[in-house]
């Protein structure tokens, strides 16, 4: 807003781009709200992304336009190619939330009303605004941690969706086994005979010392007093027909497979992350105490370059934890919950942040007490542990100097302090 504040409007130029799977439609108008080329559609390839440059270009020649700005959506990952190559063309670009174009359209009491041309609309009226984001870039570092990151969360979603089908598999397979254990995929030994043993007759024939020695063959130790345990729960255990526990037990076998092949890709993933780490501004993280290469590489790529964010408040709010405000002539509403309008993955490695510093580092592990003592529930103190530890690490990714316990000791004995994040002094306590 500042560049334009004193530019006649009409030599301000707006391009929202609605984008699809395989097309997008863009219009472009002025910041008098006046569109000087209609909404058109045009392919996701190379063909029409020319096009549009070339409509664009003829838009700013007709009115000497000083200011062009191209909006995008960022809807899902459709947008990204388009983003990356309408910069690579030295066009301004900034990223649209979809929650606040919906919002705009709403605000035209249109909100039941959805159209590609309607949500133009909206963005162009957000874009007149001055609003949208900087789209995150980094180098191959940093572009090759938020891959994996994203790889790595993607797994583990479905590595706990197959678990839980596990269980449900080996519950009618072997009643009673996952009571042997606390948490039987796990353990070692539970889960050499959840892959290879899931069967009471066939432990029950082996018998305690026979169990020993199979597990023992798989390089797994297993107590007497466990292995006597098992063939117990196989004695007691209830049995569907062969029939009908046969089908189920191949599809065990095959879930576990699975399983196994999912585990092995989220390890290579953090193999990866740690090989990039000390490549990306979030290298310096793993200093902090509880912060090892998962969470670190989690927050980096969350947070990206952290120079597209003015301070470590802006960056928060982003994330959407900031409590809802509702207040009108005087009063204000309490009991609000977080806002939630923000970056899903943002949220996430804050609170993971939070969660690491606060079991292990003694200073953020008897914050979070104090938090629970004075009554506030787990969940609102792991977020305001999060947004300390957010803080904190904001600071390091901005200043590049590894966590000093001594001086956050000290930071904190003199009370409120001022920690520089961006060149703007923020309270780190």
């Amino acid at each position: 807003m500042a560049r334009v504040r004193d530019v006649d409007p009409r030599r301000c130029l707006v391009v929202p781009v609605d984008v699809g799977k395989w097309s997008a439609m863009a219009l472009v108008a002025d910041h008098h709200g006046e569109v000087l080329r209609a909404p058109w559609e045009f392919r996701l390839d190379e063909p029409g992304v020319r096009g549009l440059l070339s409509v664009v270009a003829g838009a700013v020649r007709d009115v000497d336009a000083v200011v062009c700005r191209v909006g995008v959506e960022s809807t899902g990952h459709y947008h990204r190619t388009l983003v990356a190559r309408l910069r690579s063309s030295g066009v301004e670009v900034v990223e649209l939330n979809p929650a606040a174009v919906k919002e705009a359209r709403s605000q035209q009491l249109l909100r039941r009303l959805k159209s590609d041309e309607r949500d133009l609309g909206a963005m162009a009226e957000l874009m007149i605004r001055g609003a949208g984001r900087v789209p995150q870039v980094g180098d191959e570092a940093m572009a090759a941690q938020s891959a994996w990151v994203a790889h790595r969360r993607r797994k583990v979603v479905a590595h706990v969706a197959l678990s839980n089908q596990v269980q449900g598999h080996l519950d009618l397979v072997f009643p009673g086994l996952g009571a042997c254990f606390d948490g039987i995929l796990r353990t070692k030994a539970g889960w050499v005979i959840v892959r290879d043993l899931a069967d009471p007759d066939r432990m029950r024939r082996l018998g305690p010392e026979g169990l020993r020695r199979f597990v023992a063959r798989r390089g797994v130790v297993l107590r007497r007093a466990k292995a006597a345990q098992l063939i117990d729960a196989a004695n007691v255990a209830l049995r569907l027909p062969a029939g009908e526990r046969a089908p189920i037990a191949a599809l065990l076998r095959a879930d576990v497979a699975l399983l196994e092949a999912i585990g092995d890709e989220i390890r290579r993933s953090e193999h990866e992350l740690a090989r990039v780490l000390d490549a990306t501004p979030a290298g310096v993280l793993v200093s902090l105490p509880g912060v090892g290469v998962v969470r670190a590489s989690a927050y980096g790529a969350a947070i990206g370059d952290p120079g597209r964010f003015p301070n470590a408040a802006a960056a928060y709010r982003a994330s959407g934890l900031v409590p809802t405000e509702y207040s009108s002539a005087g009063r204000r509403r309490g009991g609000q919950h977080i806002s939630r309008e923000g970056s899903v993955e943002l949220r996430s490695a804050i609170i993971e942040l939070g969660r690491g510093l606060a079991g292990h580092d003694d200073d953020f592990g008897a914050y979070r007490r104090r938090l629970r003592s004075s009554g506030k529930r787990p969940a609102v103190a792991a977020v305001a542990v999060g947004h300390r530890a957010h803080r904190l690490a904001f600071a390091m990714l901005r200043s590049q100097e590894p966590y000093d316990p001594n001086r956050w000791a000290a930071a904190v004995a003199d009370g409120p302090v001022m920690a520089k994040t961006g060149g703007r002094p923020t309270t780190a306590t």
